[in-house]
C-alpha cells in the first residue's frame, strides 16, 4: 500500500520514537520518528559533540540527541538526552530549528524528524554513556569534524549563521 509522503511524515511523527519496521522488501530494518539534538554552548566559542558507539552513523561524531519517548515533549527529551548521553543538566535557550533526515547508513534505513535545540549546561558533570556513546569533546567553532552524523552540520550551521557574539 503506498501512502503520499505528508500522510508517513505525519504517521512517523505520531508513531512511538522506538518503532521499528521492515522495509517493503522485508530485507532492511527502517528506523523512524520524532527526534531531537542539542547543541550545547561553552564559552570562548565551543561546542560539546559526541561520538556514536551505535549504528546508525556508528563512529561518526554528531550532537548529543535522540528519540522523543510516547507523550514526551520536544523540550523534554532534549534535556532528558543530554542528561542520558552526556551527564549534563541544560537549560533551554532557544530552539534552532525543524529538520528531516533520511537514507541508508550501516545498512539501516533511516527517516528522522528532528527538532534542534541550543542549550547551556546549568549543571552536572560531563560523563559519557557507556553504551552509546564512544567520547565526548569539546570543539572549538571553527574546527568542527567535516563528517558528521545525519543533517547535524546543517544544524550547527544554523546556529552559527544566527548565533549572538
Amino acid at each position: 500500500m503506498y501512502v503520499t509522503a505528508a500522510i508517513q511524515r505525519q504517521q512517523l511523527l505520531n508513531t512511538p520514537p522506538t518503532h521499528h519496521m521492515r522495509s517493503e522488501r522485508g530485507v532492511q530494518m527502517k528506523f523512524g520518528g520524532r527526534t531531537v539534538a542539542a547543541i550545547i554552548e561553552f564559552p570562548n566559542k565551543k561546542i560539546l559533540l559526541v561520538k556514536r558507539a551505535t549504528v546508525v552513523f556508528k563512529g561518526y561524531w554528531a550532537l548529543p540527541g535522540g528519540r522523543v519517548d510516547a507523550g514526551e515533549t520536544v523540550e523534554q527529551a532534549v534535556v532528558r538526552e543530554v542528561e542520558e548521553e552526556t551527564g549534563l543538566h541544560v537549560k533551554i535557550v532557544r530552539k534552532i530549528g525543524e529538520y528531516h533526515e533520511s537514507g541508508v547508513q550501516d545498512g539501516i534505513e533511516y527517516d528522522y524528524y528532528p527538532a534542534c535545540f541550543l542549550v547551556r549546561p546549568i549543571g552536572g558533570k560531563i560523563k559519557s554513556h557507556e553504551r552509546e556513546i564512544e567520547e565526548i569533546r569539546l570543539v572549538d567553532l571553527k574546527d568542527i569534524p567535516e563528517r558528521l552524523a545525519f543533517e547535524h552540520a546543517s544544524m550547527i550551521q544554523d546556529y552559527m549563521r544566527t548565533r549572538k557574539e
